[in-house]
């Protein structure tokens, strides 16, 4: 992966260019499951049929937990935003900001986009799978209450150490995921939602954030060395994201 000329800018969904986004996901979502810019194709690299994601539980052999949830995800998104990009240039990838504790944002969760056409972000695709046949994601959400909470994301940035940081972080993770609930809910399901990409683009922005406060000097150097298989780019590779050609709007060190 090489470094950008001009750094493509990820706002919160509030702010971001939908309709360039909604644009590229329909093309996306349009094309076959082979094909590799579609949307069953890069959903399919998380869970169902590929599952390369990384979560809790994976552990290296020299006693060191190499989790790589942050930096695989980092780079799985980047990829994905190539792709979307390919299909409209404008799209950028948005986060959600849960911590607001509004619920699914609406651009999100209305069933038609302004041009009557169902809304490619209310839903995605997904293919047959053992005991399912071929259908578009659903969800059924939570109260917006049971969110994470600005002071969750508070503490969890305070924390000094990669480790615990991560695992922590994942903590959050995990529970809007459950939240979400329905296919957003499973592994083997959840990237096929678009709100996934929402999720992870904040979850991704918080570890930025963290790497502000904290900076890099403490992740020991056996990780940094972890390749983020099925790309060959390893730990070190994702640590810099202006070298990976994008930035966060308004991120500051401060920022909940």
């Amino acid at each position: 992966m090489t470094v950008a000329n001009q750094l493509v800018v990820r706002k919160n969904v509030d702010a971001a260019d939908v309709a360039s986004l909604r644009d590229a996901y329909a093309k996306m979502q349009a094309l076959s499951a082979n094909d590799n810019r579609s949307w069953i194709f890069w959903a399919g690299y998380h869970g169902f049929p590929q599952y390369r994601c990384w979560h809790h539980g994976r552990v290296g052999s020299d006693g060191f937990p190499y989790d790589l949830f942050l930096p695989w995800h980092r780079a799985y998104l980047q990829y994905f935003e190539h792709t979307a990009r390919d299909q409209n240039d404008g799209a950028r990838l948005a986060w959600w900001d849960w911590t607001r504790q509004t619920g699914i944002p609406a651009s999100y969760s209305a069933p038609r986009g302004p041009d009557r056409k169902p809304n490619p972000l209310a839903s995605g695709p997904m293919p047959a799978m053992p005991g399912s046949r071929a259908r578009r994601t659903r969800r059924s959400p939570d109260v917006p209450a049971n969110l994470p909470s600005p002071a969750d994301v508070t503490r969890v940035l305070g924390l000094s150490q990669f480790v615990d940081f991560s695992n922590q972080l994942q903590d959050l993770h995990d529970q809007v995921h459950g939240w979400v609930s329905g296919d957003m809910g499973v592994i083997a399901t959840s990237a096929f939602d678009p709100i996934f990409w929402a999720h992870h683009c904040m979850i991704d922005r918080l570890w930025y954030l963290w790497q502000l406060r904290w900076g890099v000097t403490n992740i020991p150097p056996n990780y940094l060395r972890q390749t983020l298989a099925p790309w060959a780019l390893t730990v070190q590779d994702v640590l810099d994201i202006n070298r990976l050609g994008y930035e966060y709007a308004g991120a500051v060190a401060s920022s909940p």
